[in-house]
């Protein structure tokens, strides 16, 4: 299994990422991803926690720590 994945931004009301775009990121310890932003794609200054585990096999991660809401999926393997 490998630690890095493709996420989808599907909702950004802070700026730092493009809704539709995809985003690298990486998988760390209790299922939290770093995911990089438009300005540094490969940065890992921000933390995504699942939030939603869907039937489908696909996953939504929420950025904490923000006063906005950013949401990525992860889609099924």
């Amino acid at each position: 299994m490998s630690n890095l994945l493709s996420l989808k931004c599907t909702k950004d009301t802070e700026g730092w990422w493009t809704e539709g775009d995809i985003y690298p990121a990486r998988v760390v310890a209790g299922g939290f991803v770093l995911v990089g932003d438009d300005e540094e794609l490969d940065g890992e200054g921000w933390s995504a926690g699942p939030m939603e585990y869907r039937e489908d096999g696909s996953v939504l991660y929420q950025v904490g720590g923000i006063d906005g809401e950013v949401v990525f999926e992860e889609a099924a393997q």
